[in-house]
């Protein structure tokens, strides 16, 4: 059990006994003498489970919520962590390269120092780190895509690491230059295959990501039809939010198409780098397409959203007149009430004076 299994799990039952204890307060375990007491307790008890359940849900809900909220810190703070990693690796590269530059032309000539050695040593050690921070960063993007074969592609990233790793050994146990350049083409060797690796997995991440919000635009695609053809019904033209909606179907068509094209490139084992190059700028038209794709979509939403404030105020308009006639029918029915009522009391007072009147009469 993971690190946030193990928290909800303690975290469930502590909410369950807090829940509980929240719920059934001291009366209820009371023993009443009267038969209404127990059917209280009876019904109390029965319908105890339910809301526990209920506000277990509730509870669980607001914990997986912060939960995940944590969780999307901590991502974020190690993508950041690892950024920052990368510019200060980047930057120590260049400037050992630089001092290396310097001292390159001694060491060519066999008139170095044991300085010199060191400044060398240390450009190679700086292009290693800085390499292992470039997969890194890619092994990183990895863990969080969760895309298919991740655990595999992960082990060759560390697999590379380790190479590069033994790369440093090696140089740290150099004493002559012949050795430091042997080692350098070495290195040179493995962050080739490594730099392959890099541009592969993350152009598969990418890949990865477009298809995601493929399967989603499909989705959002759909109801967008219903509820122009919904729109439709009452009599608004809406052929320009069909077209508008054709011409985003077909920007997804183009994504999809470009995806797989790269896709392709970056499954072969043997791509070149001018194969790499193209796979990438099949990626970035995919995406620009995308960028027009959502573009499209902020206009249909807002148009839809002034059918939808249009068709709100008609149904207030219509439930007001309903209440309105239903308030002439009401006062309609209370001035007949008050009519007959006026009558009966009439009738009434009409009768008491004929009787008032016979008794005058007898009298």
């Amino acid at each position: 059990m993971g690190k946030w299994g193990k928290v909800i799990f303690y975290g469930s039952y502590i909410t369950i006994i807090l829940i509980i204890l929240s719920i059934l307060s001291p009366a209820a375990f009371a023993k009443s003498d009267t038969a209404a007491g127990k059917g209280a307790d009876m019904q109390s008890l029965e319908t105890v489970q339910a809301r526990v359940k209920e506000k277990v849900q509730e509870r669980n809900q607001t914990v997986n919520g912060t939960l995940e909220r944590e969780q999307l810190r901590e991502e974020t703070k190690e993508k950041i962590q690892l950024k920052e990693q990368l510019k200060i690796q980047k930057s120590s590269y260049q400037t050992s390269k630089q001092n290396f530059l310097q001292i390159r032309s001694r060491l060519r000539s066999g008139n170095y120092s044991e300085e010199d050695l060191n400044t060398t040593r240390k450009y190679l050690n700086s292009s290693i780190d800085y390499m292992i921070a470039n997969l890194e960063k890619v092994k990183h993007n990895l863990e969080q895509s969760n895309g298919n074969g991740t655990e595999a592609r992960i082990s060759a990233i560390d697999e590379r690491i380790s190479q590069l790793e033994e790369e440093k050994e090696a140089i740290g146990n150099a004493t002559e230059p012949e050795e430091l350049a042997t080692a350098a083409n070495s290195i040179r060797g493995t962050w080739n295959n490594a730099k392959h690796s890099v541009v592969a997995e993350t152009g598969k991440t990418v890949s990865e990501k477009i298809e995601k919000f493929l399967n989603k635009s499909e989705d959002i695609a759909g109801r967008l039809e219903s509820e122009i053809n919904e729109v439709n019904e009452t009599g608004t033209e809406t052929a320009e939010l069909e077209a508008k909606l054709a011409d985003y179907n077909e920007l997804m068509d183009s994504v999809r198409e470009k995806k797989e094209v790269a896709e392709e490139i970056f499954e072969k084992e043997d791509a070149t780098q001018e194969e790499l190059k193209e796979a990438n700028e099949y990626l970035q038209n995919a995406l620009e397409d995308i960028r027009d794709a959502n573009e499209i979509l902020r206009e249909i939403f807002s148009e839809l959203e002034h059918y939808r404030e249009q068709f709100r105020l008609e149904e207030e308009n219509q439930k007001t007149a309903q209440t309105n006639d239903e308030d002439a029918d009401d006062s309609a029915d209370d001035k007949e009430d008050e009519d007959k009522e006026d009558e009966d009391e009439k009738g009434t007072q009409e009768a008491v004076i004929t009787n008032s009147s016979t008794k005058e009469t007898n009298s």
